[in-house]
């Protein structure tokens, strides 16, 4: 079996590529678990400035996370929360590089880099609320910090997903280049942090997120009990069915 997780290290500057490109790079238990392991060895690394996460292939950065890996918990949190968290944790900087689809929790995984580069053919959403769910609540109050109220509640609450040109308007992308030049973009970018002054980036990169984190544990707990109902919910049965099935959910509301 292929890696799911392809890591390659050049200088100052760190790949991470998802690697289940028959599945669209969606996030298996075991991607989810890789990417977790792999991003805190990546913290604990000193020689590592700037890592570029992206996909294997040109089709989709993530298409998602399967139903297991959402649901399923290690030492009580979502694997895919686990993995998504460990690259908000990363101390340097990381660049999401998008060609194809980023939705669903393959949105907040491109939303938890602090820049995302996307091809002009990319798109981009979260849609829970198409299978009965509510999202995690660190990921929903990163997206309000990200690109405001307004914009958050359009891309939670529609579960639509965006042109590469929409998401730049929205906030959601830094850049929209053509797909034949995203790499060279990309990692120009990349190399432009890591000639800067290492500790001073990782500095000014922890004082912008402690900035932001305004949600006390209880707060956290309360909002979490809320999201964890949908989970035993009959729409999230349906919106599961028919996801696999390929067909619009009858909702019920129960």
């Amino acid at each position: 079996m292929p890696d799911v997780l392809l890591v390659e290290q050049k200088e100052h500057i760190c790949t991470v590529a998802l690697n289940r490109p028959d599945k669209r790079n969606s996030l298996s238990p075991e991607l989810a678990i890789s990417l977790r392991d792999t991003f805190i060895a990546i913290k604990a690394d000193s020689n590592i400035r700037v890592v570029v996460l992206r996909e294997a292939g040109e089709k989709a950065f993530c298409a998602g996370a399967d139903p297991a890996a959402i649901i399923g918990e290690e030492a009580g949190e979502s694997l895919v929360e686990a993995a998504i968290e460990s690259v908000v944790a990363c101390p340097c900087p990381v660049i999401a590089m998008i060609y194809g689809y980023a939705v669903g929790a393959g949105c907040d995984l491109a939303a938890a880099c602090d820049f995302r580069i996307l091809s002009d053919t990319a798109k981009i959403g979260i849609n829970p609320v198409k299978l009965g769910l509510v999202y995690f609540p660190r990921s929903i109050a990163r997206f309000i910090n990200l690109i405001g109220v307004s914009y958050a509640k359009e891309l939670l609450l529609t579960g639509k997903f965006f042109s590469a040109e929409r998401a730049k308007e929205m906030g959601l992308a830094h850049y929209v280049v053509q797909a034949e030049e995203l790499e060279d973009f990309t990692y120009s970018l990349a190399r432009e942090i890591a000639e800067n002054a290492p500790l001073a980036v990782v500095g000014t990169k922890s004082i912008i997120s402690k900035l932001q984190e305004k949600m006390s544990y209880q707060e956290e707990k309360e909002l979490r009990a809320i999201m964890e109902r949908s989970w035993t919910t009959e729409d999230f049965q349906e919106g599961s069915k028919a996801f696999i099935e390929k067909r619009k959910p009858n909702f019920l509301g129960k």
